[in-house]
């Protein structure tokens, strides 16, 4: 990245604080390699980046910076732990990734701070690029706390379907399963067994019908 010169202009430039925005710039380069003298500051109270990108001021206390110590790692491991991540988060991975970078090595994160790159002519310096001014809120939480809550939610939700599915199947096999059929056994008496009734015999007598 070639060093960008700040304006010649003496024409004063307006502040840039903005409550409400936070200005994101980020670094392809190995933190391990960049000279110290890059975070001296001046007599002012400026370090070279805020000269380099023609910044008169900003409140120290509103900079927040993370990385790893050597090499790059994707924006969104960087960027999740960044406060109120979740406000802005998902825009600062999508606007770098845009700019062509998978991985970035560090950034750089200005809350209450609206950069305009249009007005300075200055979108990068030999160490970082500027990706943009994104709206956050101070009641959001990190981009990695979201996603813990949003992945406990999501086993829960998983615990409850899995349990649903098997009362349902204890239901349907509860129902399924025939109940034992009894069958009533009805005692019969026992038949009168009618005995004979016994043959007349007709007297013999002297009619002469009778053969």
């Amino acid at each position: 990245m070639a060093l960008s010169t700040p304006p010649t202009d003496i024409t004063p430039l307006p502040s840039f604080e903005k409550h409400g925005k936070v200005s994101v710039w980020c670094s392809t380069i190995s933190y391990d390699t960049i000279p110290d003298s890059y975070f001296e500051e001046d007599d002012q109270g400026l370090d070279a980046f805020a000269r380099n990108f023609s910044i008169s001021e900003y409140d120290h206390e509103n900079m927040e910076t993370n990385g790893v110590a050597s090499g790059t790692a994707s924006v969104k491991s960087i960027i999740e732990d960044c406060s109120y991540s979740s406000a802005y988060g998902e825009g600062v991975i999508h606007k770098i990734n845009k700019m062509g970078h998978r991985q970035v090595s560090w950034i750089i994160l200005l809350f209450d701070f609206e950069y305009r790159n249009k007005l300075t002519k200055i979108h990068e310096d030999d160490f970082v690029q500027y990706v943009g001014s994104f709206v956050y809120d101070m009641d959001s939480i990190s981009l990695a706390e979201q996603q813990h809550i949003e992945a406990q939610r999501e086993e829960k939700r998983l615990l409850e379907a899995s349990l649903l599915l098997e009362t349902q199947a204890d239901s349907i096999e509860a129902t399924a399963k025939p109940s034992p059929v009894t069958i009533p056994v009805t005692k019969t008496p026992p038949s009168k067994v009618s005995e004979p009734e016994p043959e007349k015999i007709q007297p013999k007598g002297h009619n002469p019908w009778l053969k």
